[in-house]
């Protein structure tokens, strides 16, 4: 398994209804973040795709088990600036691809997880149900999942919350690919791309994929908080993941 850290876990925020308009009709203002040399807009889900089977070429047979809490920082921050492999290694040459893509692995592994609790809270909204997987779920869903703990021992009234709250994530989660898709389909006019990676995610907490209503549907949509309650803020790197 994977060796991992992270730093501390962020207090949950207790809303589950944010209104993503403002997040997409918002003026431009803030630039995304990136140390390296690139394009400074986030990569598209065929992107990430290929840095990833890139990596796996690169590493071959050989051991992909451990990272640390910096190969996290070099594979995020790759992800935010949409760098390709070769483009990573050139600016980054300690960076061990290997550990890159245990990182990727990992990441991507408890998300689908926290996203199955999820799902399987949406679908059977009763308060076992949600005892059992709202823990998980919550690294994904922390603002949602707090709002939902104030109904869980009142089984009509959560199941309604959870119908709500289910509508609001499918619904913040939908249009915020149609963000995406547009910058997929803006690769060639920089300035907008920009335009559209910064409204995706900035290093504020503004951005779409920063909404509490978002459900990540890749690694390189996480955000610190979500990287953060995903890989926890107890393993040091000397330990695996379990």
């Amino acid at each position: 398994m994977s060796t991992r850290t992270i730093e501390s876990r962020p207090a949950l925020v207790n809303t589950a209804r944010p209104a993503i308009t403002k997040a997409i009709k918002k003026p431009l203002s803030i630039e995304v973040a990136n140390p390296w040399r690139g394009r400074q807009t986030p990569s598209t889900a065929e992107e990430e795709h290929d840095l990833v089977s890139d990596l796996e070429v690169l590493c071959g047979d050989g051991a992909v088990d451990e990272f640390e809490r910096r190969d996290v920082t070099v594979l995020i921050t790759a992800l935010r600036g949409g760098l390709t492999l070769d483009e990573l290694l050139a600016q980054a040459p300690g960076a061990r691809p290997h550990r890159l893509l245990a990182a990727h692995r990992e990441l991507d592994g408890r998300r689908l997880l926290a996203e199955h609790a999820w799902r399987t809270i949406a679908i059977d909204p009763i308060p076992e149900t949600f005892a059992t997987f709202a823990p998980c779920a919550a690294e994904l869903l922390p603002a949602v999942i707090s709002h939902l703990s104030g109904y869980q021992h009142h089984a009509a009234r959560l199941a309604h919350a959870i119908g709500d709250a289910a509508e609001q994530v499918n619904r913040t989660t939908r249009r915020v690919l149609v963000l995406e898709r547009r910058l997929a389909e803006s690769v060639r006019d920089p300035e907008r791309a920009r335009e559209l990676g910064t409204l995706l995610y900035d290093v504020y907490g503004n951005g779409a994929w920063s909404l509490p209503t978002f459900l990540p549907p890749r690694v390189g949509t996480l955000v610190p908080l979500r990287l953060g309650a995903l890989l926890g803020d107890e393993v040091t790197a000397s330990r695996r993941a379990s």
